[in-house]
């Protein structure tokens, strides 16, 4: 970036000025500029005087300068006296100078110019004698070569086996200097080349099988190194693979094998894994010795050879086994290939080869053949249409069994079968983990159809037994199954692996527990509900009680009505039929939320009773008083009347309706409106005792 400012060092300027002092000596000032700039910051008139003042501060300064620098000034003239002449005196030795610079500059250019010409036509002779050298060698390989291997034919296999060794050493350094010389190398020459390669080749790979047929550890060894040092791993592989484990498959790996294997596909595969425990052992020996591990290519015999020939004979010659439409089938020779691949990796001598095995393009072909989707939606229709053909609109009970419902053990059957063996494959587990975590909600959603179904085909003026006993066999299932629920959980653990995925299983059970959970207040509103139905029939008679002492001269009330008794047998039947199947805390919070509903209804009827009976005597009050003021008589009639002894009745049932509430054990201060209830019928009869 430019500098809008030359380094000169101006005097500072008096305080309060409108422009700043370094504006003047800015390489682009312009008077136009630096107006239009400050038009705006002081009038003409300020601005004057505030230029007028700085003007005086430079001539000070400028005054300054002078007398500090005066003597300076005073020498300047002495001094230049008589110095053009001295320029002129030195001007004729420095153009000599000059000239003589450029000449030898001149001279320096030709000299570099020759010398680069020398030197290329020196590096062009010495690219040309390294070619003559190059090619010289490349005959003598290609001459040396082919005695050799003429001289091989004749020889003893440990002999070949050392010529052929001195023959890899001269085809390497011949491919090196025929590499070096290819554009002078006579085509006569390479066609030699390529003849003596192919020849050196067929050698070797006859050696290989000489040796293997002969068991000769040592010479096979000898002849896979010759073969590495000549960079032919992946050519030697797919020799071994075709000429050597192909015509020991072929027999074994084929349909008619199957059918006459008495073990199925496993015994294929024990057959095969005896062909490597025998005939292929030396080959799988040699290629995994240290000789030839260390370096950086290295022979994969049990992966490119061996499994790669396996599988590709899996796929073309035995199709069958991956065929999913018998269930029970394909996960009998599912199972059985994922066991053969394990056993083969135990053949692995590393980490390094068994990552190998699985990057292969075999491995995961052989994988995606298996169609696990389809056979997972097989087993899905199996296992969660027959948990749903098992849900009826009434629970079923069943008799041997840990559960009291079929309902409840068709749900856990089917958690069992998920993970049973001969159903469950690790590869689909996270499918059989959703599966289990609907069969849960398909059995709580069930649960709560049952028990919030609005009709019901019973007599509303008897309790449902029948439903009553389904709620309770419902509850004991329901516990037995949260209390089963951490073994079935440490079942699946068990089928399972992956660490995280473990986490992950414990985390997402706890929504189904906590629906689970949640059927214990469905399962207490449904029977609550039940009871307080034919309950509430039963207090509803309070209103019939004015009628049994409206003028029939009945004695004074001592016991509670008929429908005390009824809801005290009703309550008395019920708890002594779930007692035995429900834990205590349950059974006080079916009672707890039975009387608060019934207490509330209960209130009302009673509230109504005793309105009723307060109207009616005000009633029957005010016609005696006009009775009595026409006949002119004024006699008070003592003792309990007809509503006194309503009143009586309303406080002997509701005291009796107390006991049977503290009875149960329920804290009588959740119930809401009992409280109220006892004092309106003691305020009610309060006022009798005293007469």
């Amino acid at each position: 970036m430019e500098r809008d400012i030359i380094e000169f060092t101006l005097p500072p300027a008096p305080r309060g000025l409108c422009f700043d002092r370094n504006d003047f000596v800015k390489t682009n000032f312009s008077v136009d500029t630096f107006l239009a700039e400050h038009k705006d910051v002081a009038s003409l008139e300020t601005m004057r005087d505030d230029l007028g003042v700085y003007l005086k501060v430079l001539r000070f300064a400028m005054i300054e300068l002078i007398n500090k620098d005066y003597a300076n000034f005073v020498n300047l003239c002495a001094t230049l006296i008589g110095f053009d002449k001295t320029i002129v005196k030195i001007q004729a030795p420095l153009g000599q100078l000059h000239e003589e610079v450029e000449d030898v500059k001149k001279f320096i250019e030709e000299a570099m110019h020759e010398l680069s010409l020398w030197l290329n036509q020196r590096h062009a002779l010495i690219k040309k004698k390294q070619l003559l050298k190059f090619y010289s060698q490349t005959i003598n390989c290609l001459n040396s070569l082919d005695n050799i291997l003429q001289d091989i034919t004749d020889k003893t296999r440990q002999e070949q086996i050392i010529l052929a060794d001195r023959a890899a050493m001269e085809y390497n350094q011949l491919k090196f200097s025929i590499g070096k010389c290819d554009s002078v190398t006579k085509p006569q020459h390479k066609k030699q080349y390529n003849e003596v390669g192919s020849r050196l080749i067929q050698i070797l790979n006859d050696l290989i099988f000489q040796f293997w047929n002969d068991r000769n550890e040592d010479n096979l060894l000898k002849t896979l190194m010759i073969l590495t040092s000549l960079n032919r791993i992946t050519e030697t592989e797919m020799l071994i693979r075709k000429q050597a484990v192909a015509p020991l498959l072929q027999e074994i790996i084929s349909e008619p094998s199957l059918q006459r294997s008495k073990e199925g596909l496993n015994g294929i595969f024990e057959r095969i894994f005896s062909l490597l425990d025998t005939k292929l052992m030396l080959l799988l020996k040699v290629t995994q010795h240290s000789k030839l591990t260390f370096q950086m290519q290295k022979f994969r015999f049990l992966v490119n050879c061996f499994w790669c020939e396996i599988e590709h004979r899996l796929e073309v010659n035995l199709a069958s086994i991956f065929a999913p439409g018998n269930p029970q089938l394909f996960y009998r020779r599912y199972t059985e290939s994922m066991h053969f691949i394990k056993k083969l990796e135990t053949y692995c001598h590393c980490n390094e080869t068994v990552k190998l095995l699985h990057s292969t393009a075999e491995y995961k072909s052989f994988q995606r053949r298996w169609n696990l989707p389809v056979y997972f939606q097989i087993r899905f229709q199996e296992i969660a249409g027959g948990f749903e053909a098992s849900l009826k609109l009434k629970p079923v009970q069943q008799s041997n069994n840990e559960f009291v419902l079929e309902e409840t053990s068709k749900c856990w059957k089917a958690l069992q079968d998920c993970w049973s063996e001969g159903i469950f494959i690790e590869a689909l587990s996270h499918k059989f983990w959703k599966l289990s975590l609907q069969l849960l909600s398909r059995y709580c959603s069930w649960i709560k159809s049952y028990c919030t179904q609005k009709s019901r085909d019973v007599d509303v003026m008897t309790v449902n037994r029948s439903l009553i006993t389904d709620c309770l066999n419902i509850y004991v299932d329901t516990l037995t199954l949260l209390h089963k629920l951490p073994s079935f959980i440490q079942n699946v653990e068990s089928k399972v692996s992956n660490q995280k995925v473990k986490m992950l299983i414990k985390q997402s059970i706890l929504t189904s527990e906590k629906l689970i959970h949640e059927n214990k207040a469905i399962i207490k509103a449904c029977m609550v509900k039940e009871l307080f139905d034919y309950l509430n029939m039963q207090l509803k008679q309070v209103s019939d009680i004015p009628r049994l002492y409206r003028k029939t001269n009945r004695s004074v009330p001592t016991k509670p009505c008929t429908y005390i008794d009824l809801i005290i047998k009703t309550i008395k039947d019920f708890r002594e039929d779930s007692e035995r199947r429900l834990d205590n805390a349950f059974l006080v919070e079916i009672f707890e939320s039975l009387f608060n509903t019934m207490t509330e209804s209960y209130c009302k009827f009673v509230e109504d009773v005793l309105t009723s009976v307060q109207k009616t005597e005000e009633s029957l009050r005010r016609l005696k008083q006009i009775r009595e003021l026409s006949s002119q008589q004024n006699s008070e009639t003592a003792g309990i009347t007809d509503g006194d002894k309503i009143r009586l009745q309303l406080n002997v049932d509701v005291v009796c309706y107390s006991k049977l509430a503290h009875s149960l054990n329920i804290n009588l201060n959740n119930v809401h409106k009992l409280s109220e209830l006892t004092s309106m019928t003691l305020e009610a009869v309060k006022n009798i005792e005293n007469k």
